[in-house]
């Protein structure tokens, strides 16, 4: 019996095991069926799509992975600019650049002129500072070599570096009549120390090795006395300036001068009077608010553009050949100038000539002992709206000098 019923249990046990396989087998080809089947739809929509074809890492780990959609027809694929397109968009940009740039170079202008203004207002506090300690109440300093130069009287010695126009021997910048060498660097300049807090070293019998020390004097940057605007001679100056192709800064060593005008009475002992806040006591210049005690140096000269007019001669005023009428100016509007006052305001004016016929001020100081009126001072009343040279009626302050010092010198009548 037992021997008999053994095959029946194996021949089951067989039965059990077939059905398993099958079932199995059954399985794995249903799932690799399906697998081949989101294979090959997975396929068709990436090549129908352009769209990446799932890995078959993927599908292992999920057999309906995420594909990604074709992008709609609303979407167009981004292009690039085409050359007309291009050439409107440079043009656009040429124009808009060419309607700012008015603008901005107004801007440029404006921010030198204000701080050339602002320089001048510095000088200008400088000046109370040095007539707070002058003996003589003197607002702009007396160089020391004063009047022993033709043309060297005042207008520029009072501050700033070593000048390199106007050389005394041969072309040499070392040589300038304004600089170091000369005696007139910027330790003799007094506003520097004043300005600067410190004193600056004497090179005038220490040039040193190929002039260095006086070529380092007129390499300093001093900034104050340097407008920023300075772009050299603007007109109706001297013509030494001019031809030198210098800036005022470099051709003098400052680029701001100032008044000091000069009057005489024609004759052969004639001597240089100071009409101007030049040599005078700052608490004895009449109408300080309007007297002019600096200024930028292109307008030095231009009250003199009507000077002939009345009748009027200077004495010494030839400024050279070749020098032009019209003063530009340094800031873009012709005429136009930076001035500090004896008040210790600065203020921009407009000096095209001075006002003609001069006015009639009623009383007038005597000169060398004489008796005067307003016939005999008329061609020394030098004024403007808001603005004048002169310091009528305070007597003008003598010197020793003769008219043919090199001044620009207007005369008044013997």
């Amino acid at each position: 019996m037992t021997s008999q019923s053994s095959p029946v249990v194996i021949a089951l046990a067989g039965t059990s095991t077939d059905a398993s396989y099958r079932a199995a087998t059954v399985r794995k080809r249903s799932s690799t069926l399906k697998a081949a089947t989101v294979r090959e739809r997975s396929s068709a929509c990436a090549r129908t799509a352009g769209a990446r074809i799932p890995s078959r890492t993927h599908l292992r780990g999920n057999p309906f992975p995420r594909i990604r959609r074709a992008p709609s027809a609303s979407h167009h694929p981004r292009r690039a600019f085409t050359l007309i397109e291009l050439v409107m968009t440079c043009a656009c940009v040429g124009v808009l650049l060419l309607l700012l740039a008015p603008a901005a170079g107004e801007a440029r202008r404006e921010s030198k002129s204000l701080r050339c203004l602002n320089n001048l207002s510095r000088i200008g506090q400088a000046s109370f500072i040095h007539a707070a300690t002058d003996p003589n109440e003197f607002a702009v300093p007396v160089h020391r070599r004063f009047g022993l130069d033709f043309g060297a009287l005042g207008m520029f010695e009072w501050g700033g570096k070593s000048g390199q126009g106007e050389p005394q021997s041969g072309n040499d910048p070392e040589y300038s009549k304004w600089g170091t060498g000369a005696g007139r660097g910027p330790s003799t300049r007094a506003l520097n120390s004043i300005i600067y807090g410190r004193a600056f070293p004497d090179f005038q019998d220490h040039d040193g090795s190929n002039q260095i020390n006086w070529k380092r004097d007129y390499s300093l940057n001093l900034d104050v006395f340097r407008c920023p605007s300075d772009t050299g001679y603007s007109g109706h100056h001297l013509a030494a300036w001019k031809n030198s192709r210098l800036s005022s800064f470099d051709h003098y060593g400052n680029s701001y001068a100032a008044n000091a005008m000069w009057v005489g009475r024609p004759g052969g002992a004639c001597r240089l009077h100071s009409n101007s806040p030049f040599l005078k006591p700052l608490s004895r210049i009449p109408n300080p608010a309007n007297a002019i005690q600096f200024m930028e140096n292109a307008g030095l000269f231009a009250w003199r553009l009507n000077y002939g007019v009345t009748g009027c001669t200077s004495l010494s005023g030839v400024l050279g050949a070749g020098v032009e009428s019209p003063v530009h100016g340094w800031h873009g509007r012709s005429a136009h100038f930076q001035s500090a006052f004896s008040d210790g305001h600065s203020a921009t004016i407009r000096m095209r000539g001075h006002t003609a016929p001069t006015p009639d001020i009623g009383r007038y100081p005597p000169i060398d002992g004489i008796a005067t009126n307003y016939t005999f001072w008329r061609c020394a009343i030098i004024r403007g709206p808001g603005w004048q040279l002169d310091t009528l009626p305070a007597p003008a302050t003598p010197t020793t000098l003769s008219c043919s010092s090199g001044g620009v010198v207007t005369s008044v009548r013997p």
